[in-house]
């Protein structure tokens, strides 16, 4: 005896989009201002934090596909929709974070053997106009980035950006006030470093999604232990939980007892109140069932 249980989430995915979209048209305007200034001031401090503002327009992008994708009728053989596709853009986007990474430090190895001259006072002013067009955009993506993981991937890349604007501001600053010229790689580097690890945990969470780990806030022996306390219920076996995208949480359990429809009530609204797990499969087995499948391989 089975039951499948499934409470639909509330749409967010317009307001997702519509924060994404905000963003995006912030971060590409300032993105410019940020490259012809980089230019003009030689600084690669400053051109990096150009390049990652524009690789953040690209996560954004990439977020916004995710949306609109998530959004369509499934197709043939998709059960479960698109759902996933938000787990697969925040992975790409916190690849992208490496990987821009990566060539801000090998950027920032020729600087350090032959250090350019840098104009300081312009790197300090447009550094400070990206980081407001940053603050900008972490103010429209703050809400949505709590309970959605494709729209943090596109936060992260924004607010490692605005710390990117913060190290080339204090480059500009050493630079106007000492000549010192190997700061600008320097804050590089470490903006580079940073944002590497600001994304590990991204590129962590999604990676575990994807191989279907159980939750880390949701114990498998303490979930199995509440089923098996419930009146009628003798043990439990086949117990599984995954994620399918954020705050969409799916189980499915085998339970040993008497085929009731209160073991089922009651399992299902356990799992519901204490757990907030709304998507379960249930499936009870008395044990003369489990008796048959072992006789069936008996000689």
């Amino acid at each position: 005896m089975g039951l499948g249980h499934d409470h639909s989430h509330g749409d967010h995915a317009h307001s997702h989009g519509s924060s994404l979209g905000r963003a995006l048209a912030v971060t590409l305007v300032f993105a410019v201002v940020e490259v012809v200034g980089g230019y003009w001031a030689n600084s690669l401090a400053l051109l990096s934090d150009a390049v990652h503002m524009l690789a953040d327009g690209g996560a954004l992008v990439v977020s916004l596909l995710v949306v609109w994708i998530s959004r369509r009728p499934a197709g043939k053989g998709y059960t479960y929709g698109y759902q996933r596709v938000e787990i697969l853009g925040a992975l790409l986007n916190g690849l992208a974070v490496w990987l821009i990474s990566g060539v801000l430090i090998f950027e920032s190895i020729a600087r350090f053997r032959s250090p350019e001259p840098v104009k300081g006072g312009i790197l300090l002013g447009v550094a400070a106009i990206g980081l407001l067009a940053n603050l900008i955009s972490l103010f429209f993506l703050h809400r949505s980035a709590k309970d959605n993981l494709n729209v943090r991937s596109a936060y992260l890349h924004v607010l490692s950006d605005a710390l990117g604007s913060v190290g080339a501001m204090i480059a500009g600053v050493v630079i106007s006030l000492t000549g010192w010229l190997l700061v600008d790689p320097i804050i590089t580097v470490l903006m580079a470093l940073l944002m590497l690890y600001s994304s590990f945990r991204l590129l962590k969470e999604s990676i575990e999604i994807l191989m279907e780990k159980s939750p880390s806030h949701l114990p498998l022996e303490k979930i199995r232990h509440a089923l098996e306390k419930i009146p009628g219920v003798e043990g439990s076996h086949d117990l599984h939980i995954w994620t399918l995208s954020s705050g969409s949480i799916a189980m499915s359990v085998h339970l040993i007892g008497r085929e009731t429809s209160e073991i089922l009530t009651a399992a299902t609204e356990l799992l519901e109140k204490e757990f907030s797990i709304t998507h379960t499969t249930i499936q009870i087995e008395s044990h003369s069932e489990l008796l048959g499948d072992h006789c069936e391989t008996c000689d």
